[in-house]
C-alpha cells in the first residue's frame, strides 16, 4: 500500500513540475527590458563566460521560482540548486536546461532562446 502512495505522490509532483514551470507564455522571455540592480546587489553574481546573471536571475523568477524556490536555493517541486556548480559546470548547465530529464519541464527552444539559457546557466552557478 505504500508503494501505491508513494507514486501516487510522484505523479503529483511531476504534474505540478510541468504545470508550475511551463505557465509563462513565450513573450515574457523575448521581453528586453532590463532593470538596474542597487550597486552591490548583483556583487555576488559574477556572471560565467557567456552569460549575463543578472538577467539569468529575472528569467528564473519568471520561469524557474515555481517549482526550484524564489533564489533557487529553497527548493520544493523541484530541488534546490544551491551549490549546483559543484555538480555541474557552465556547459553541463546549459545542456541540462537545454534537455532536462523529467519532471523538469523542456523549456528550450521556446519558450526560453540560446541566450536566455546561457544567461540562466550563469545565474545558477551563482547559487
Amino acid at each position: 500500500m505504500k508503494k501505491v502512495g508513494t507514486i501516487i505522490l510522484l505523479a503529483a509532483a511531476c504534474g505540478l513540475a510541468a504545470a508550475g514551470c511551463s505557465k509563462n507564455s513565450s513573450s515574457q522571455s523575448s521581453t528586453s527590458t532590463t532593470t538596474a540592480a542597487s550597486p552591490g546587489a548583483m556583487s555576488n553574481m559574477a556572471a560565467p563566460a557567456g552569460g549575463d546573471a543578472a538577467r539569468g536571475k529575472q528569467l528564473f523568477t519568471q520561469n524557474c521560482a515555481t517549482c526550484h524556490g524564489a533564489t533557487g536555493t529553497e527548493g520544493g517541486v523541484g530541488p534546490s540548486l544551491r551549490n549546483e556548480k559543484s555538480r555541474k559546470n557552465m556547459s553541463q548547465a546549459i545542456a541540462w536546461i537545454k534537455n532536462p530529464k523529467p519532471p523538469m519541464p523542456k523549456l528550450y527552444p521556446s519558450p526560453l532562446s540560446e541566450k536566455d539559457v546561457t544567461d540562466l546557466a550563469a545565474y545558477v552557478e551563482t547559487l
